[in-house]
């Protein structure tokens, strides 16, 4: 049996691909040629997120390699207006709300160590991105936020405490405090 860490890691690497073989107008983009960041940031977005999620997604992008389809350049190509949205999905905006709320009280808690703006990149981002998900994995989605709902919790805070640990800051608290003090 496949383990989570597995998962994960199978994705990032998938997405990474995919993301590397990105046309962009005006060339390479310079994100492009930092992977490190791109592993680290994608393993944070998912890691907060079910198994369940984690085995459809990965299906998905299986699947996606099969077709020849490629959903980093679809993501990009959705947030520039390049094509028309492909996923009518009405969970979809319903899910980047919620994690823009929850990124917004993580910025209000936290302004020294998460940006207060960005809210509406941020939520156009996630529209896009859950754009090249399958039914199954958009359900699987829906599933964890309101599951992150009924528990209490905030994935976005869960994002950045894993983010701010992975960066040897400690936690998201830890971190404000830090950078409030000027270090």
């Amino acid at each position: 049996m496949i383990t989570r860490k597995d998962l994960l890691s199978e994705i990032i690497e998938r997405e990474l691909a995919m993301f590397q073989s990105v046309n962009n107008r005006g060339g390479r983009a310079d994100c492009q040629d930092m992977p490190e960041s791109f592993r680290l940031m994608r393993e944070i977005t998912h890691a907060v997120l079910s198994v369940a999620f984690l085995e459809s997604y990965g299906q998905d992008l299986r699947r996606a390699e099969r077709d020849g389809r490629n959903f980093m350049t679809e993501k990009y190509a959705i947030m520039e207006g390049q094509i028309a949205p492909i996923n009518p999905d009405p969970r979809i905006p319903e899910i980047a709300d919620q994690e823009t709320d929850w990124r917004e009280a993580v910025a209000a808690e936290f302004p020294h160590a998460v940006e207060p703006g960005g809210s509406e990149a941020f939520r156009r981002y996630l529209r896009a991105e859950l754009q090249t998900y399958s039914p199954g994995t958009i359900g699987a989605y829906a599933e964890c936020v309101d599951a992150a709902r009924r528990e209490g919790r905030n994935l976005a805070r869960e994002r950045y405490d894993l983010l701010m640990s992975k960066l040897g800051f400690g936690s998201l608290a830890e971190r404000e405090a830090s950078v409030e003090r000027g270090g």
